[in-house]
């Protein structure tokens, strides 16, 4: 295995994706366009871990098929924090990510 996640999503890059997500302990890590974007969590608890990884990667990929990597991130990272915050399901509205964004991520999470 790679230590370094820059390096392992590199690794991955060169197997032919033209996108790589890994989340990590602290949050997540793309690259997409021979880029890197990293978003941290930001949930407060951590009862709802269970599932942080199908919810991470289809909050990317639902905001991913409308907007760039660097807006997609964001909303992931968000939607997962969320998430971790709750067991089961997620079950949040998109009004509550957003408002999530705002006060967790700022002007970088402009959606």
């Amino acid at each position: 295995g790679e230590s370094d996640i820059k390096k392992a999503a590199t690794v991955l890059a060169r197997m032919g994706p033209r996108e790589v997500v890994l989340t990590h302990k602290d949050g997540i890590l793309v690259l997409a366009e021979g880029r890197f974007y990293e978003a941290p969590w930001r949930n407060k608890s951590l009862i709802g871990r269970s599932g942080r990884g199908d919810t991470c990667i289809a909050s990317y990929i639902t905001k991913r098929l409308t907007e760039p990597p660097e807006v997609a991130i964001i909303w992931s990272a968000a939607t997962t924090s969320l998430k971790m915050e709750a067991e089961g399901p997620f079950l949040r509205s998109v009004d509550d990510v957003k408002e999530f964004i705002k006060k967790e991520y700022g002007a970088a999470g402009i959606v």
